[in-house]
């Protein structure tokens, strides 16, 4: 069954409620905040619903339902556990043309109550046709997530330019297209700051682009590059003249869920999206429809590198350089093993402003996920964080320190893993130390081989690991075994606990 959504005016209508119970008063409240006049038939009422009675707030019939007492009702909402009364209450609304919704009882419903999030004057309604009102309200609770004071406020106010901006932009289709370009704006950012009036001048900039109409607004600012600067970072750059920022956002290591709030919100406003082979999709399917994805990931273990890396700073470049709000997408940290710093480099040299928002690194990420703490106070107060790229062949780390540091961790270095064993053993690592990999951390394909240092490489290599994998060597790997194995993992349980020592 498909219902059709609409939002009704209650105003001064009379409203019947059948039922005088919990879930009763609590459609009451809601009829009432809507305006309506509401009569309440039940012959036990709950407490509240009596004191608004008592009050003059609603009309109360201590009585149970009887034929004719739908006569004058605009609109009736059926709130009790007996569906025979239901029936008889449908069969008069149905006779007297009366909206009807019975609770939890589809088959006596001309209309459903959709879950309800409001916030000011905004209201959004879940509905699942009548078939879940548990899933309905989560829907809703995360809804309530994403519409705040700040959109209210944003409501408030372009209600309140509302009859000056179609005076200053009369032609309707240019005025549809200029209250899209406002909402998709970044007029939002100033309102979360509390600056009204900073949200005015940029819907006064956003209204002057539409034509030489003199504008009766606030002020305008200076000039074009003055302006830019009175604005947030989403915004700097998209006036004429400037490129737009690029920003370095981390993704996070694997879970989409564990990038920052600021790097979601950005995703969500992106021009273009550029990121690599880890990042999840359902992350990067957070950009708007209309935003350009273009995949820059390198193959594990692939060549080329330094020609793929230039490749992607001369992408940077050429999209800020055309206007458009630019993600640069990337797994983990982009300052941490994620080449963000070349990349900086490389938009300054080109005049193009950046901005790095941090992320969640796998380094310390993806052993919690396991159970691995990378410090405990009684076994490692340091740890150092390398990449598998420098362990294979000519080095220039220092093993010898690196066979000494209380925890090691190693990214990517799955492949050259005999290497970095072979080398911290040659340096006075005992052999016996605990060692581990983790395998697609923080993902529900986390897999996890728990060996000695002297065993690991060969344990690894018997399961088949593929990357992405953590490597961590030291006594911290033991406090795993004090955790539950069901429960190693920071958002999933690793699926297979392949070993244990």
């Amino acid at each position: 069954m498909t219902f059709y959504p609409v939002f009704l005016d209650l105003r001064g209508r009379r409203a019947v409620v059948i039922g005088g119970g919990a879930v009763a008063e609590q459609k009451v409240l809601g009829l009432l905040s809507a305006g309506a006049h509401v009569t309440v038939v039940s012959p036990e009422p709950t407490l509240r619903l009596a004191h608004l009675a008592t009050g003059g707030e609603i009309e109360l019939r201590r009585r149970p339902y009887r034929s004719g007492d739908l006569a004058g009702a605009w609109l009736a909402i059926a709130g009790t556990d007996d569906r025979a009364v239901n029936a008889r209450v449908w069969a008069e609304a149905e006779r007297e043309g009366v909206l009807l919704n019975a609770v939890d009882d589809l088959d006596h419903c001309s209309f459903i109550a959709p879950a309800i999030h409001r916030e000011g004057d905004i209201t959004v309604a879940v509905s699942t046709s009548g078939k879940s009102p548990a899933l309905a309200a989560r829907l809703r609770q995360r809804v309530a997530r994403l519409i705040g004071p700040a959109e209210a406020r944003l409501c408030a106010l372009l209600g309140e330019l509302r009859p000056e901006l179609a005076a200053r932009v009369p032609d309707p289709p240019a005025r549809t297209t200029l209250w899209y370009r406002i909402v998709d704006s970044d007029v939002i950012e100033f309102v979360r700051r509390g600056d009204i009036e900073g949200a005015r001048r940029r819907i006064d900039e956003l209204v002057s682009e539409v034509g030489p109409l003199e504008s009766r607004l606030k002020p305008r600012l200076g000039s074009t590059r003055k302006r830019a600067q009175h604005l947030p970072l989403q915004r700097q750059g998209r006036v004429a003249g400037l490129p737009a920022t690029v920003y370095l956002v981390g993704a996070g290591p694997g879970d989409p869920g564990l990038i920052t709030a600021k790097g979601l919100e950005l995703l969500r406003s992106a021009d273009v999206v550029v990121y690599d082979r880890l990042v999840a999709p359902s992350l990067v399917a957070e950009a708007p429809p209309k935003a350009e994805r273009v995949f820059v990931g390198k193959a594990p273990h692939g060549g080329g590198a330094d020609r793929a890396q230039d490749e992607i700073n001369a992408l940077l470049v050429d999209r800020a350089r055309r206007g458009l709000m630019v993600v640069r997408l990337k797994g983990g940290d982009p300052f941490v093993f994620g080449r963000g710093a070349e990349e900086c480099e490389a938009l300054q040299a080109a005049g193009v402003p950046f901005h790095v928002v941090p992320g969640v690194t796998s380094a310390i990420a993806v052993p919690a996920a396991a159970g691995i703490p990378v410090t405990h106070r009684r076994v490692a107060s340091a740890f150092a964080v390398v990449t598998g790229h420098e362990c294979d062949g000519v080095s220039s780390l220092d093993w010898e320190a690196l066979a000494r540091v209380p925890t090691l961790v190693v990214l990517m270095g799955l492949s050259a893993l005999p290497e970095i064993t072979a080398r911290l053993l040659e340096h006075g690592a005992d052999p016996d130390t605990p060692a581990a990999v983790i395998a697609s951390g923080t993902l529900p394909t986390q897999r996890t081989v728990v060996a000695t240092l002297a065993t690991l490489a060969d344990r690894v290599a018997e399961e088949g690991f593929e990357p992405p994998a953590t490597v961590v060597v030291g006594e911290v790997v033991r406090v795993r075994e004090l955790l539950s194995a069901e429960a190693t993992g920071l958002t999933h349980p690793a699926r297979r606990l392949v070993s244990q020592v």
